[in-house]
């Protein structure tokens, strides 16, 4: 077989294997996302007849919520996307950093850590790492680039089906956009169109995306030489070129692709198809595999994630069923079916308030119309319902961002106690979901690489110190922040517990590194490194600090000696601390400096040094 055919029994056996997968998306769509866009196959029938699946593009939230009587997921899943949003990848703050892999090695081979060409060194670095950081968010975060949609789109497919996509495409000047200032583009991608496959350790290697574009726009895209000649026909007339088409983007290992890989090739194979004509659109590749999986929680060999709404899809169904009948018993108790006695069925009873009914009242003064059903209460159903809403509400998270709602006049310890909580029990599923943001940013930097915008003489060469080494994501999100919040817990409780102390014995307070204590807050609450000074200017204003220091001391020793030479009264403070005369009626020497000559400021008190000048008795 050609390399058509083996693109499509290999995206036929993809499809085969999501089968039992898209029954619980297609229930958890109705029941809970009904925004979501995509329609998925829902019998091995129509796998069999269609293996290439549909879905369609259409407003269904109209027809879902015609069947939808509860919609506690709904809300629930809107709330848990945006909480995860502005707890993982928060718009209005840098949710990660930047660090090197290879920092302990490089250290030991350029010396002992911590001296001062390391100190200096790393400053630079630590300085450049922010630099980098500000310019991949201000790239990924323009309105051009597509991020900010495509990355809630797909936290909320990670939320709600367990299984989120992003595509980052490097920008060859796409519809005229310039690369230097958009260097990436993103598209959320639906689960429906996407078909996936892991490797060896479970890491999604390999997307089939199968999916619809209109004549124009495949032009548009590819360019009319890549096109097959009817798919450009089609795009030239005006009646036929909004016709969607099915194409078919193939991304797996070069090896899987039946292609032997080498310096020369890049890892990962691409294809792009016309399914109806079979027609190859291109071959190429990429350097790293450019779709993005978030996972709430992967499930183990497969390449699909489970999320917390299958959790409680069976109590989301009950829901439905509870309320439907709740529904009709409110209906039935307010216009209840009606009774009637043959022979008067057929004329027409006017229930309108002030209305008359003739024929409908026999001799006897009884009724000939009565209510079918009586009796009906449905209020006995809502403590149920309710205590059904909770459990979905405590499956999706929601009771963690009520806080205010539940206890508003908390303490400020409390209110830390329970951010504490709320990163705790939200961490694992973060931490899934940067997983995935992790290689994100690695491709990033990979095709930023590519460009030569690290070469020297560029605006962002690294320092010297960097050459050859390895970038590192590190997440500074707030879920990250205040799960490091015991740190800097832990800081205060012990500076606190060492001014207690210091009222016993003061030299305890030695022991404080207060440059380490302000590092770690700074880290905690991720602040930008350069709102601290670097290493070398901190030393040198410590050194020229303790130098006018030293030299308001010798200026003090020189009035007291004045003072005392002519007989007058020494300055005021000086008392005990006044300096014992020589016979000769001078000072006696400084420790360090020869006897009666000039006074060596460095050695008679070292930089830092806020204590007297020290003296020889």
């Amino acid at each position: 077989m050609g390399i058509v055919d083996d693109l499509l029994v290999r995206q036929t056996a993809l499809a085969s294997e999501r089968i039992h997968w898209e029954s619980v998306w297609q229930d958890i769509v109705a029941l809970a996302m009904p925004f979501a866009s995509q329609r998925f196959s829902r019998t091995p029938a129509s796998w069999a007849s269609a293996p290439l699946t549909g879905f369609e593009n259409r407003p269904e939230a109209t027809e879902r919520s015609r069947e939808l009587y509860d919609s506690t997921a709904a809300v629930a899943v809107d709330r848990l996307t945006a909480a995860m949003e502005s707890m993982v990848t928060p718009r209005a703050a840098r949710w990660h950093g930047l660090a090197m892999d290879d920092r302990l090695s490089r250290r030991a081979a350029g010396g002992a850590a911590g001296g001062p060409a390391a100190t200096a060194s790393n400053s630079a670095e630590e300085e450049w790492f922010d630099g980098l950081t500000d310019y991949l968010f201000a790239a990924r975060y323009d309105t051009r680039s597509g991020f900010a949609l495509a990355n809630q789109r797909a936290v909320r497919a990670a939320c709600g089906i367990g299984t989120g996509v992003v595509y980052v495409e490097e920008n060859f000047g796409y519809r005229g956009l310039d690369p230097s200032a958009v260097p990436f583009l993103y598209r959320s991608l639906p689960i429906a169109e996407c078909y996936l496959g892991v490797d060896a350790f479970d890491e999604v290697d390999q997307c089939f995306r199968l999916h619809d574009m209109s004549a124009r726009a495949a032009v548009s895209y590819f360019g009319e030489d890549k096109v097959s000649p009817k798919l450009k026909e089609m795009a030239g007339d005006a009646k036929r070129q909004d016709t969607k088409v099915r194409i078919l983007h193939a991304v797996m290992p070069r090896e899987d692709a039946g292609e032997a890989a080498g310096a020369a090739r890049m890892p990962f194979a691409s294809f792009w198809l016309e399914v109806e004509s079979r027609h190859l659109i291109s071959r190429s590749g990429f350097e790293e595999f450019p779709f993005i999986v978030y996972h709430w929680d992967q499930s183990d060999g497969s390449p699909y994630g489970q999320s917390p709404v299958m959790a409680v899809l069976s109590d989301l169904k009950m829901l439905q069923v509870m309320n439907k009948n709740a529904v009709q018993a409110s209906q039935q108790m307010i216009k209840p079916p009606m009774a009637t006695m043959a022979g008067v069925y057929g004329r027409r009873l006017n229930l309108n308030p002030g209305k008359t009914n003739p024929g409908y009242l026999g001799e006897d003064g009884r009724l000939k119309v009565q209510p079918l059903i009586t009796g009906q209460n449905p209020r006995l159903a809502e403590g149920l319902i309710e205590a059904k809403r909770n459990g979905v509400r405590e499956s999706l998270y929601v009771n963690l961002f009520q806080s205010l709602i539940d206890a508003p006049q908390m303490t400020a310890t409390e209110a830390m106690i329970r951010q504490t909580e709320k990163a705790e029990l939200l961490g694992p599923a973060g931490a899934k979901i940067q997983a995935g943001l992790s290689r994100l940013v690695t491709r990033e930097i990979a095709i930023l690489e590519r460009r030569g915008v690290f070469r020297p003489g560029s605006p962002l060469a690294p320092p010297a110190g960097l050459a050859g080494a390895t970038v590192n994501v590190k997440f500074t999100s707030p879920l990250d922040r205040q799960r490091r919040m015991a740190d800097v817990q832990g800081v205060q409780a012990t500076l606190e517990m060492a001014g207690k102390l210091a009222a016993i014995d003061p030299s305890v307070m030695d022991r404080i590194d207060v440059d380490e204590s302000l590092d770690i807050a700074q880290k905690t609450f991720g602040a930008p490194r350069r709102m601290l000074k670097d290493d070398e200017t901190v030393a040198a204003a410590r050194f020229e600090r303790a130098e006018a220091e030293q030299g308001a001391q010798l200026a003090a020793l020189g009035q007291m000696a004045q003072a005392l030479g002519q007989g007058a009264e020494p300055p005021a403070g000086a008392g005990a601390n006044a300096l014992p005369l020589d016979p000769q009626g001078g000072f006696e020497p400084l420790a360090g400096g020869p006897a009666g000559g000039p006074i060596d400021a460095a050695a008679a008190a070292a930089p830092g040094d806020s204590g007297p000048v020290p003296v020889t008795p």
